[in-house]
């Protein structure tokens, strides 16, 4: 088997083919590029390597051309498995491309060109997309987080991430005409969780400051959409300490639980602020410490 890397499938411009002072090819260039069985490319170049990539460019293309095709009749029957996307162009660039099992069938050197002839069969392409599509889809772990109907930021990140490829796959997969596993049931949860997952949020603190509830509330809002009657918990333990003249001090322990009241993430900060005045400090540390848990949050999310 040979294994050839290609550039991620998006926009790819074909550098092969003939230009206005280009030489002319030889009489099988460009014919019989339709095939049931395997896709073909043909390239040319000054230099065997370079026709060859071109070659493999020529199919690369190809893919991209179909896949874009088959998304905009998905778009055109509204499927509903597609309505979290935000554009009604599909970003091909999501997953780097590799082309097995390519055999070079015909080549020539005619007028200092290399004129190459290459073919992938379709089954092999068939093969590759779809363990693609089952590694990622078990990656995802659905049958844990589909026990909640509200689920984490970071399962929602992951859900939408997630399903762009498998999406991608899916695309891939139909223009060969293959099929990949129903999704509707991804997708339906990704909806129930869009824009944003709920979650109560419950601030326990030793000294009454709405302040800092305040811009706790804003900061991790960027996160979660706030409903009291929300399975998912936010739970954030505060405790203010007045330590000299105008110095506050503030440590916070915050804890998100799940539907089923299992932690998912806790992370503490804190913060030692002196300002003019009790208010000045109080309403600095609010800031800080919710900028801090945002922080927490965003990382947590990334890891």
């Amino acid at each position: 088997m040979r294994l050839v890397s290609v550039l991620a499938i998006g926009t790819i411009f074909l550098l092969g083919g003939c230009g206005g002072n280009s030489p002319k090819p030889p009489s099988w260039y460009g014919k019989d590029a339709h095939n049931d069985t395997h896709l073909i490319g043909f390239g040319n170049a000054t230099s065997l390597d370079s026709a060859k990539a071109r070659a493999l460019n020529d199919i690369s293309s190809q893919l991209s051309v179909q896949v874009s095709s088959q998304f905009k009749s998905h778009t055109q029957r509204q499927d509903s498995s597609l309505t979290h996307k935000t554009s009604n162009e599909i970003k091909l660039d999501v997953a780097a491309i590799e082309l097995s099992d390519v055999s070079y069938v015909k080549d020539e050197f005619k007028d200092n060109q290399f004129f190459i002839k290459a073919q992938i069969p379709k089954s092999s392409l068939v093969r590759q997309f779809q363990s693609s599509f089952n590694t990622e889809y078990n990656t995802l772990n659905f049958n844990r987080m589909s026990q909640c109907s509200s689920i984490s930021i970071k399962d929602k990140m992951r859900l939408e991430y997630a399903l762009n490829k498998l999406n991608l796959y899916t695309l891939l997969l139909h223009s060969l005409g293959s099929n990949a596993k129903d999704m509707r049931q991804l997708e339906k949860l990704l909806s129930m969780n869009s824009p944003l997952p709920t979650a109560r949020l419950n601030i326990q603190s030793n000294a009454r400051a709405e302040v800092i509830e305040s811009e706790l509330a804003k900061e991790l809002g960027e996160f979660y959409s706030f409903d009291s009657q929300a399975h998912n918990l936010i739970n954030v333990k505060l405790k203010l300490a007045l330590i000299g003249g105008a110095t506050i001090k503030a440590d916070a322990i915050m804890t998100i639980y799940d539907c089923r009241n299992n932690p998912v993430f806790t992370t503490s900060v804190s913060n030692t602020h002196k300002g003019n005045s009790i208010d000045d400090s109080l309403s600095f540390t609010a800031k800080r410490i919710g900028v801090q848990l945002y922080k927490k949050i965003q990382e947590w999310i990334e890891q």
